[in-house]
This record gives structure tokens, C-alpha cells and sequence, in this order.
């Protein structure tokens, strides 16, 4: 018998609790996106008009 004739027999996989998991992750990560552009938008810059140093800093 030729392996492409052979007959697969694939169990079948309950994956609900699976795609339970996932969907709860998709949520979080959705809200995570949603507190960050909201973060965004809502914190002003610490430095909103500084300059870079003309000369090097001591620490650099």
C-alpha cells in the first residue's frame, strides 16, 4: 500500500477552553491598546519645548 493511499485518522481536539483563553487575551490586550491611547492623549510632555544640548552633558 503507497503512503498516499493510507487513510489519516485525525482525533478530534475540544479546543473551547482554548479559544476562550484567546478571546480573553484578544480582550485584554484591546483594552491595554485602548488605556494606552487614552494615556496618550491625556498626558501632557515633560518637555514640550526643550532643545537638545549644544555641547556634551557630563553624563554623556
Amino acid at each position: 500500500m503507497a503512503d498516499d493511499e493510507r487513510e489519516i485518522r485525525v482525533p478530534e481536539v475540544d479546543t473551547t477552553a482554548q479559544e476562550e483563553q484567546l478571546a480573553d487575551t484578544q480582550r485584554k490586550i484591546d483594552e491595554a491598546k485602548v488605556a494606552a491611547a487614552d494615556l496618550a492623549r491625556t498626558t501632557p510632555d515633560p518637555l514640550p519645548d526643550s532643545e537638545p544640548p549644544e555641547r556634551s552633558t557630563p553624563a554623556s
